[in-house]
């Protein structure tokens, strides 16, 4: 058999270049044209759409995110042409290997700001820790990076893969182990909160109480946000765990050359990550957490409620410094209203965190 560097689609199988399939140029033209589009979008939303807050600690991880996956897929594209190119099937692999570390730091960001709209009180953890989950994934990103080198290091464009790649597979699969655990952690924490305020709304009609706006119900929009936090972490555990297992077995193991798995185990649900919290941007649905109040007409009732709030932090310490400790007294009781015209969706998070 010749060397792969001057094989072709007629003279060498497809099966001995390093993808062991041509990768399919639809598929990576979707894929490409989802994360290059969805990088511009993440760019208008901080730098375009937004009047105060830019949200640069989500945008930044996630168009990081979406440049690294666009180079893989564009490298993966060109190899549709020439599967046989071993620098193409580094550069693809390592891009598309790394980038989604980035998703999950834009959410641990992100986290502590939806837990303070949530009520902080639902949390098992200082929200202040939850960016610390990053560290994790730190340790996974370095162990990713020294296997993805080790692999690599003897990369020939005669035979491709050499002998270091599986000394170098397990060290990535441990990589991203890591990051599945820091991930699923996440999972547990944020389960817990969601159910609490459930259980919360469900029983008082309301989450938490807020010093200036008092008792408010959710908005929509963050409803929506919530859902796709909770959908992209579990694309990416899923992920994690598909590339765990087959860089387990090894770059040149069956599963990690069937094109088919990786296209729906890792193009699709990193993909659907990343767009998901692309169009639910904080910019657009988390300063819209609360369904404020209009200013006219219902005075008596925020000042009502404010007395309420007012009172109760006399037993127990302000929202936005950590858990809530309840004190001596009970959970107040939300003041009557009438429920009609006195709610519009028109608040932002900033008037009170």
């Amino acid at each position: 058999m010749p060397s792969i560097a001057s094989c072709n689609f007629d003279t060498c199988p497809v099966a001995a270049s390093p993808y062991g399939y041509p990768p399919s140029s639809a598929a990576e033209a979707i894929f490409l044209i989802i994360h290059v589009g969805s990088l511009i979008a993440c760019l208008l939303y901080s730098f375009f759409i937004a009047d105060t807050n830019r949200w640069l600690e989500f945008s930044i991880p996630i168009s990081i995110a979406c440049f690294f996956e666009g180079i893989g897929y564009g490298v993966r594209l060109g190899s549709s042409f020439d599967p046989w190119n071993v620098a193409f099937y580094a550069t693809s692999t390592a891009f598309i290997i790394v980038a989604p570390v980035f998703v999950s730091a834009a959410i641990y960001f992100t986290v502590p700001e939806a837990i303070k709209i949530l009520g902080v009180e639902h949390s098992l953890i200082d929200i202040t820790r939850y960016p610390l989950l990053i560290w994790i994934d730190v340790v996974g990103f370095v162990l990713q990076l020294v296997g993805i080198i080790i692999a690599f290091s003897d990369l020939s464009a005669d035979t491709g893969l050499g002998s270091h790649a599986k000394i170098g597979s397990p060290i990535i699969a441990a990589g991203i182990a890591v990051q599945a655990i820091s991930l699923i952690l996440f999972l547990f924490l944020f389960s817990v909160i969601l159910f609490r305020a459930t259980v919360a709304n469900n029983q008082f009609g309301y989450t938490t109480f807020h010093p200036v706006h008092g008792f408010v119900p959710i908005a929509h929009r963050f409803m929506f946000f919530l859902a796709m936090l909770l959908i992209s972490t579990l694309c990416l555990i899923a992920r994690a765990l598909y590339q765990t297992i087959i860089l387990g077995d090894g770059l040149d193991s069956w599963a990690a050359k069937n094109q088919a798995l990786f296209a729906g185990l890792d193009s699709l649900l990193v993909g659907e990550a990343v767009v998901g919290l692309v169009v639910a941007h904080p910019v657009g649905f988390l300063r819209n957490g609360l369904e404020k109040r209009r200013g006219s007409g219902n005075t008596s009732i925020v000042a009502g409620e404010q007395r309420v709030v007012s009172d109760y932090y006399m037993g127990g310490r302000q929202l936005d410094t950590g858990n809530l400790q309840y004190g001596t007294r009970d959970r107040p009781q939300r003041p009557n209203r009438r429920i009609g015209d006195d709610l519009t969706p028109l608040s932002s998070t900033t008037t009170f965190i």
